[in-house]
């Protein structure tokens, strides 16, 4: 058994540093990771993104080089090796000497000498840098978005948050059955409700796989939920539905599944997204028709909707915890540029929206200017709707200036705003 181990953590090793690698070139870790069922290569590649500048201000000092100086397969077995001791409490040793092969196996034996000798310095220098850092820091953040949390929402739940994103995720689905729970159960499974979430659920000792391959079951994080549970719930009549960006497909296949339209309507601006959605759309009750078309431009009859849902484009930073790799990529400027594209968004949807209709407006971002900014003012035969009434019993949301509700990342979900209108008038 301890020989399979062995083979098991080297092959881990390699696998992991070489996805980092393609990171760094672009990739996003959640797709290369998709098809990966080890959970040592998903530990070590995700926990070595959520720490990486604690792992490279360490590495740095170890080395007095930058780290971006070196190659990029020496940076990876460096992290990989790293985290293996402050993440996962693998003896430092053992870390150090797998560091070592893991740079030969990379093609690079003669930097096996530099490895070497940063794994034996790293450690101490990690401890000491970890003391003295700040919040930023520690939790890996970048500067710049710390400081616009802390402004925003207070040091405190700033640091909160930051914190949050650094644990893995859990996997919740809601089922596109809702009787697929009590089956479940029936079968042995320890099924989890979600704590406020009506309909999101986790299993204990499975990981759901069979329910999810056969479309028994959609993974989607309980904020997420929550948009499509609203909309259905601000509409007990039902009426007409859209989706203005609807691709992946799991926000309207759950508001398919929970309200009682008369049409649903799924649009994106992507054929090949909307495409792939289609699989989830055949488990709706209901008719799910798509449409690929430009949210700001909307080919669709105006003013027609009971419910236009802009799930709009975004910086994504309520999503950390999930998409690592997002917090050093995205740049200050990033966040201006998201909210004058979803301005633009806005305008087309708002012509969508039937007299006594909604417009639920959401971002996977908890930055003001991409949310709340937007509805300072309710534009011109508006007015904003109470969410707080409408919420599930223990919803840890807060409200914003401008009649939303926003959730932080946290334990029991991502961050995730939310803001709803309402046409007034005829």
């Amino acid at each position: 058994m301890s020989e399979w181990v062995a083979v098991s953590t080297s092959a881990d090793r390699l696998r992991a540093a070489a996805l980092l690698v393609r990171v760094e070139d672009g990739a996003f870790a959640s797709r290369l990771l998709g098809d990966v069922s080890a959970p040592g290569v998903r530990a070590r590649v995700l926990g070595a993104l959520r720490l990486l500048r604690p792992l490279d201000g360490a590495i740095e000092a170890a080395s007095r080089r930058k780290p971006t100086s070196l190659d990029p397969e020496v940076r990876a077995a460096l992290r990989v090796g790293l985290y293996e001791i402050k993440g996962l409490g693998i003896p430092a040793a053992v870390a150090g000497d797998g560091a070592v092969r893991l740079i030969r196996r990379m093609g690079r034996p003669k930097a096996s000498g530099l490895v070497n000798a940063v794994m034996r310095r790293a450690p101490g220098h990690w401890d000491r840098l970890v003391r003295e850092g700040d919040d930023a820091f520690r939790n890996s953040h970048p500067d710049w978005l710390w400081r616009l949390w802390a402004r925003a929402f207070g040091q405190d739940a700033a640091e909160s948050a930051m914190s949050a994103a650094q644990h893995p995720a859990p996997l919740w689905v809601w089922f596109t059955d809702v009787d697929a729970a009590d089956r479940l159960t029936g079968e042995g499974i320890e099924l989890h409700q979600h704590p406020w979430m009506p309909g999101a659920w986790r299993a204990v000792g499975s990981d759901l796989v069979g329910s999810l391959r056969s479309g028994d079951a959609y993974a989607q994080d309980p904020a997420s939920q929550l948009v499509a549970w609203l909309t259905a719930a601000l509409n007990p009549g039902g009426g007409e539905v859209i989706d203005l960006c609807a691709a992946p497909g799991g926000k309207t296949a759950r508001i398919v599944r929970d309200g009682a339209w008369a049409a649903a309507v799924a649009a994106d601006l992507s054929l090949g997204r909307l495409h792939r959605a289609g699989r989830v759309f055949e488990t709706c009750r209901g008719r799910v028709f798509r449409v690929v078309q430009d949210a700001a431009r909307p080919a669709v009859v105006r003013a027609r909707w009971a419910a236009v849902v802009l799930d709009a484009p975004c910086t994504g930073t309520g999503t950390l915890r999930r998409h690592p790799e997002l917090r050093y990529r995205l740049r200050p400027e990033d966040v201006g540029d998201r909210a004058a594209l979803q301005a633009k968004l806005l305008g087309g949807a708002l012509d969508l929206v039937a007299p006594g209709g909604l417009l639920l407006y959401s971002t996977c971002s908890v930055e003001p200017e991409e949310n709340e900014d937007h509805f300072d003012r309710p534009p011109t035969g508006f007015e904003v709707v109470d969410l707080a009434p409408s919420l599930p019993e223990g919803t840890p949301a807060t409200g914003t200036s401008a009649g939303g509700i926003r959730l932080l990342p946290q334990e029991s979900c991502d961050g995730f705003t939310v803001h709803v209108l309402r046409r007034v008038g005829v």
